[in-house]
């Protein structure tokens, strides 16, 4: 198990966030890497982990990559609502599978990172960190090209950083590849008049687990025994989703071209209202449909999660 006695060495113990500094000797770290199925340091494989210091967070980085292969590119990847870099074990190993160095970290409020939990004021703050752990990579050379990879609210933290960037491409970023994006969330109306009554009377709502993948172990692991997981949805948080909504939805269009990979089962987003947002801001956009498929993506029961990682596979080939 991963205790809180572990949570408070580690977060005590990290380093600043360097990514070309090994974590090898970094005790604190393996319970962590072992809990979640991460992979450890070892002769061929590099491992870093430190705090990255952004818009008043601390955020929690990682930077795994194969010691002697020749890199393909860098990764960044980017969680969804609730989720942490931990929970991406077999993206990872996916990724380094295909020579890729990648680069994880926990938005604010989630996981190792500070911040209010599973909250945030405006959802600029988490594309500015985004811009940080890119300015971070800069600055101690990554390998590129950079490619984006996000899930679910990362995907809207995707979309929001090239929307910035668009005139220029899409910024330091080659590819941008998203999972499940989120726009709105299903049954947003109800959520939306919900909000509307209990923002000024509570801080949040006791969280609702959704079967978001067919793997129940992943969906036992989530509920019963991650220690990372928020169990309350912040009404600052739908706050900020109700103020970028109509941001985003009034950016004029950018002809950046995206990837994107979408399950049909998904009970999560609203996702047709969704993908149809996203064709009018990116004329350009690729999209990709699983039947069935729910709204975890890679970590989605394997018949589907195969055809995740295929089509990743056909996008960075």
């Amino acid at each position: 198990m991963f205790h809180q006695a572990d949570i408070d060495a580690l977060q005590a113990a990290l380093p600043p966030c360097r990514f070309h500094h090994s974590s090898a000797t970094l005790t604190a770290l393996v319970p962590y890497l072992q809990f979640y199925g991460l992979p450890r340091p070892s002769p061929t494989l590099h491992c870093s982990a430190g705090v990255l210091e952004s818009g008043g967070f601390r955020l929690f980085c990682q930077y795994h990559a194969a010691r002697e292969q020749a890199s393909r590119g860098t990764v960044f990847f980017i969680h969804g609502y609730y989720d942490h870099a931990g929970l991406y074990s077999r993206l990872l190993r996916h990724l380094l599978g295909l020579d890729f160095g990648v680069v994880l970290f926990d938005l604010p409020g989630h996981g190792l990172s500070s911040g209010a939990r599973a909250s945030i004021d405006s959802f600029s703050q988490y594309t500015d960190v985004l811009e940080s752990v890119l300015q971070q990579a800069a600055g101690d050379a990554l390998p590129q090209p950079w490619h984006l990879l996000g899930q679910s609210t990362g995907a809207s933290i995707a979309m929001d950083y090239t929307l910035r960037h668009c005139q220029q491409g899409s910024g330091n970023v080659e590819k941008v590849v998203l999972l499940a994006p989120l726009v709105r969330p299903h049954q947003w109306w109800r959520g939306r008049a919900l909000h509307a009554v209990l923002k000024h009377l509570v801080a949040g709502i006791p969280r609702s687990f959704v079967d978001n993948s067919h793997d129940e172990a992943f969906l036992h692991f989530v509920r019963e025994l991650d220690p990372l997981q928020s169990r309350q949805l912040s009404a600052r948080w739908v706050s900020a989703l109700k103020r970028w909504l109509p941001q985003f939805e009034s950016a004029p269009p950018c002809d950046t071209p995206l990837e994107v990979i979408q399950g049909t089962g998904d009970t999560t987003v609203d996702w047709q209202y969704n993908l149809q947002a996203i064709a009018r801001r990116f004329p350009r956009a690729h999209i990709a449909k699983i039947a069935g498929a729910r709204h975890h993506l890679v970590n989605e029961g394997a018949p589907y999660q195969q055809q995740v990682f295929a089509m990743l596979d056909k996008v960075f080939q």
